[in-house]
């Protein structure tokens, strides 16, 4: 039997900051249960950038993230803002701000979409091949960010997975599949 979507009957914002919005929802479920405190992150969706330079290096930046405590490496990514008219812009804005790296829309190919808390967060993370990219830019941090470029080859990013260096899943999962949908632009 195919599952069928809970329906939405109300839902209140309840957030404890403008850093991690949420709601309390109430759901009527397909058998009629009423589940009335369900809460969800509203977290706005994010660009993640898998960049290729054009002597085939991937550019990955390292920074400290609160929710693990930690620094660690991950693509450049970000968070769809007011100033932002897409998510295709967004990624545009969001690699060039952490990297330096400045790229024209048709540079940009989204070839995924990752949930990495499907069950409490509404937070989409849209994935994209960066191809050809050079550092002709500035970076421009956000308040709280401090970053490091790091440049590596294909096989370096294979082993770092491999090693548990680089351990963030949406990280992970967006190069593999960028390896299974570009196999022509990563070998």
């Amino acid at each position: 039997m195919q599952p069928k979507k809970w329906k939405l009957l109300s839902k209140k914002d309840v957030s404890p900051s403008k850093w991690f919005p949420i709601e309390e929802r109430t759901y009527q479920l397909p058998n009629g249960r009423i589940v009335d405190d369900f809460t969800v992150t509203t977290l706005a969706d994010v660009a993640m950038i898998v960049p290729i330079t054009k002597d085939k290096k991937v550019i990955i930046v390292n920074q400290y993230k609160p929710g693990v405590d930690e620094v660690i490496m991950q693509f450049p990514a970000g968070r769809i803002e007011d100033t932002h008219k897409n998510m295709d812009e967004t990624a545009q804005h969001e690699l060039e701000e952490e990297t330096g790296v400045k790229v024209e829309l048709s540079q940009l190919t989204q070839f995924a979409r990752l949930s990495g808390f499907s069950t409490k967060a509404t937070e989409i993370v849209f994935v994209y091949l960066a191809k050809d990219c050079e550092f002709n830019s500035q970076q421009h941090f956000d308040s709280t960010e401090d970053i490091e470029i790091v440049k590596l080859s294909f096989e370096e990013m294979d082993r770092l997975i491999e090693a548990n260096e680089i351990w963030c899943g949406q990280t992970i999962a967006a190069w593999e599949l960028a390896k299974k949908k570009f196999p022509a632009v990563l070998r």
